[in-house]
């Protein structure tokens, strides 16, 4: 699973919880079906996001030109392992984001020193049964769920340079985007 820069990720900071919940809440009933193995109301959303331990957990997440997020990976670690669950709003579907996330999370569940990281999803979820499959995790399917796995190295300086790169390019991505976004804006009310 190699981890280009062509599709640029960031990690997600405590002040930015608006933006995931305004991403997941973008989400329709069948995507939020599709993303939580159930449906999840508005309330439930708030309370998934508001939970999430970004002290021990990770949020990634792929931004368009006007710092809206265009998908998100939440990886949580577990004792031993890790498990991930992607979104992508339909707009950005079919550029790679969820395979640079899907990546993303393996670099860092890697460098937590996890051996193996998983990803629960529907069987009709065909766009995630697609990704585990092209990303090389290998799909244990019981009834109507599959549960995607990959068993990871062990961390070394190459692992954690990959990660430490990937990051600072995503925050100078963010960053560019934040000027021009302002710029934009500034010249709109002039």
């Amino acid at each position: 699973m190699s981890m280009g820069l062509s599709t640029l990720t960031r990690e997600l900071h405590a002040n930015e919880r608006p933006h995931l919940l305004a991403h997941l809440l973008a989400l329709d009933p069948e995507d939020r079906h599709l993303r939580f193995a159930h449906m999840l109301s508005d309330d439930g959303i708030r309370h998934y996001v508001e939970a999430i331990d970004l002290t021990r957990d990770a949020v990634f997440v792929v931004t368009s030109t006007d710092l809206a997020i265009d998908g998100a990976a939440h990886l949580a670690r577990e004792d031993g392992h890790a498990e991930l669950g992607i979104s992508v709003l339909p707009r950005s579907r079919g550029q790679g984001i969820g395979g640079a996330l899907l990546a993303r999370c393996a670099a860092r569940a890697r460098n937590w020193g996890m051996r193996v990281m998983f990803m629960n999803c529907l069987v009709e979820n065909a766009a995630m049964m697609h990704l585990a499959h092209k990303q090389g995790l290998k799909i244990a399917v019981s009834g109507a769920e599959a549960e995607a796995f990959v068993r990871l190295p062990r961390p070394d300086l190459g692992s954690l340079a990959v990660d430490a790169v990937a990051e600072h390019v995503g925050l100078f991505d963010h960053a560019q985007k934040s000027y021009w976004a302002a710029l934009q804006a500034r010249l709109c009310n002039e």
